[in-house]
């Protein structure tokens, strides 16, 4: 994209047209008719084709655009540069041309062409409403319904438009490839990206920012390659119009410079047209000279390509995360019981059905949380007690209308007076438990029924892992099923030889499960890292496409009672649970958060500060704590 030398002229645009052109706002008036079947793109294509062919390839030279409102007019002789050249309109009712001077006397977009020792400019002009019209008729705020970030990135030029050409190179080429590259990233940290064109396809201005309009993003950026007739010029600069722009414009420059280290030409106001007529805070990057030797050599290889890919995204999220920080809402009684009562009273009004699990010891209740999405049932903690010394608890069911309680468990944590102290309630109860711990998630997996023909496999040692995957397993129907490291227990084996399995997702490391267990079940697909965040975040990673990112929860992974009873309410929300040190966050924690900051919407925090501190979570980006 080419930049002017002489701006004594607002009004002409530095931006090397090409062929991409701006479609103006009142589509009646274009030389070229539009059918229903043509888009705006198809038609300015076929427009500038004609005029190319009319004077041959080799002899045409694509220049900066025009940008005019109605009744207005400049003096193409003002700049050095067009001195001597006769300039004709391309449809006199748009545009009136008289000697260097021209003049926009109706609405809509044309082109003018300028001789000159054989050879020709063509420049698009585009006439367009009053600057107050069109700040009446545009919404710069418009409300979005969706949580998830969302980002439109348009890479400049395409098709029959190469843009600038220079040092063997094509503005097209580079643009899409850094755009793609942008867009990965962006992906990676959360956020959707529309882009204007994926492949080498040419589409006009005004469909650009049509459709920009029309997928109501956060945020807009348009990648171009600068160009100059001096080759020594050299540096990045990024464009913004409205005032709404300029943070968006300003994050993306700063991260450009700070990570190429290139000639800084700062923030700068211009009129292009993409950048005016959307809706949404926007800006246009100039990557770079294309026609500047040492920044073209630069720009054609995959590395700076990535660098500039990089700063954009993160110029992008860093701006998107600014101006929406993240909140984070603890959701915590007391003790343990009283957060998993919460918990309960935070996802559901009433419930017919809960699931009652110790709150003293993990191992029984690790497998539960499948059978209670199942239900669409709250996973309570209860003492070792009888229902009599837990009135909160007692009280609770009463006024939630529940009917059916699952004791998961023996009587040995859970006495066997409770379910007598149920039925005088009018509540049933069952109790799925087993001689041991592998034989009550055996018990569990039963009761569940489940036919997907997939089981999750965890350590029975350890609640990390098993509590990892249970909003997963829960949303998918998948029983969890507990293990020994170098042993299968007898009852998960006979179970697990009953059915049909035909995947396995092994949880943990080889610490945790080794080979030689693993390789006894079908399908295996093992999803473990060095440590239990690791293990976390490679679990979110698999099934991350699939989740509803706009609720997330993060519990302690030291101690598993705040996990267990979220995973119920994070399974009802198809979301995930995602395990934190207590002081400090994990790199991998850290990872999991910054790659769905795009999509959260509500971040709950289970438990006191004792059991997630401040620090740990200011660790993750999140600025504000309720």
């Amino acid at each position: 994209m080419g930049v002017l030398e002489n701006r004594n002229y607002k009004k002409i645009i530095s931006f090397i047209l090409t062929l991409t052109v701006a479609i103006g706002l009142f589509t009646g008036v274009f030389t070229v008719k539009a059918n229903a079947y043509t888009s705006n793109s198809e038609i300015v294509e076929e427009k500038l084709k004609s005029i190319v062919a009319r004077y041959g390839e080799e002899n045409v030279l694509f220049e900066d655009g025009i940008y005019l409102e109605y009744g207005e007019s400049i003096n193409l002789s003002d700049s050095e540069k067009y001195q001597g050249v006769l300039w004709t309109s391309e449809d006199n009712e748009i545009l009136e041309v008289n000697g260097n001077v021209i003049k926009g006397i109706n609405y809509g977009t044309t082109f003018l062409v300028g001789s000159k020792e054989n050879k020709y400019y063509i420049k698009e002009v585009y006439v367009h409403e009053s600057e107050e019209k069109q700040a009446r008729s545009m919404s710069y705020m418009d409300s979005r319904s969706s949580s998830q970030f969302v980002a439109y990135v348009d890479a400049g030029h395409g098709g029959y438009d190469p843009g600038a050409v220079a040092n063997g190179l094509k503005e097209k080429d580079l643009t899409l490839s850094i755009a793609l590259k942008v867009k990965a990233k962006l992906e990676a940290k959360g956020i959707k990206v529309v882009m204007s064109r994926d492949t080498d396809k040419f589409l006009s201005l005004q469909d650009i920012a049509n459709k920009a309009n029309t997928s109501n993003p956060d945020i807009f950026i348009s990648i171009h390659i600068n160009s100059a007739g001096a080759t020594s010029a050299s540096g990045i600069e990024t464009y913004y119009y409205k005032g709404v722009d300029k943070p968006l414009a300003s994050n993306i420059q700063d991260k450009l410079i700070e990570y190429t280290g290139a000639n800084n030409r700062g923030v700068k106001w211009e009129e292009f047209y993409v950048v005016k007529n959307t809706k949404m805070p926007a800006s246009l990057v100039e990557s770079g000279f294309i026609t500047n030797v040492n920044e073209a050599n630069k720009m054609k290889t995959a590395s700076y390509q990535d660098t500039l890919a990089r700063a954009i995204a993160d110029g992008a999220t860093s701006y998107l995360f600014d101006q929406n920080p993240l909140v984070a809402n603890r959701l915590y009684g007391s003790t343990r019981y009283e957060t998993s009562y919460e918990i309960f009273k935070k996802g559901w009004n009433s419930s017919e059905t809960v699931v009652l699990a110790s709150g003293l010891d993990y191992p029984d209740a690790l497998c539960a949380t499948p059978l209670a999405s199942k239900y669409d049932a709250p996973i309570l903690l209860a003492k070792n007690t009888s229902l009599k010394n837990q009135a909160d608890l007692t009280n609770l069911l009463k006024s939630r209308g529940v009917k059916k309680v699952f004791i998961v468990g023996g009587t040995g944590v859970i006495p066997s007076s409770v379910e007598k102290e149920l039925s005088n309630m009018g509540i049933s109860s069952k109790r799925l438990g087993g001689q041991n711990r592998y034989e009550t998630s055996v018990k569990i997996a039963q009761e569940l029924g489940s036919t997907t023909g997939e089981i999750a496999l965890a350590s029975g040692l350890d609640f990390a892992d098993g509590l990892s995957v249970s909003a997963i397993a829960g949303k998918r129907n998948m029983p969890i099923l507990l293990t020994q490291a170098n042993n299968i227990p007898k009852e998960t084996l006979n179970y697990v030889k009953s059915l049909n399995i035909k995947k396995t997702y092994v949880i943990g490391g080889t610490g945790a499960i080794s080979n030689s267990v693993a390789n006894n079940f079908s399908g295996v697909e093992r999803l473990g890292g060095s440590n239990r965040y690791a293990t976390n975040k490679a679990i979110f990673n698999k099934f991350k496409n699939e989740l509803d990112l706009s609720n997330l929860y993060i519990a302690a992974g030291l101690d598993f009672p705040d996990a267990l009873a979220s995973s119920a309410l994070a399974s009802k929300q198809n979301s995930f649970v995602v395990l934190s040190n207590s002081k400090y966050a994990e790199q991998e924690v850290k990872d999991i958060v910054s790659s769905s900051r795009g999509s959260i919407q509500n971040l709950y925090v289970l438990g006191g500060k004792t059991i997630v501190t401040d620090n740990a979570l200011y660790d993750l980006g999140i600025r504000s704590i309720r």
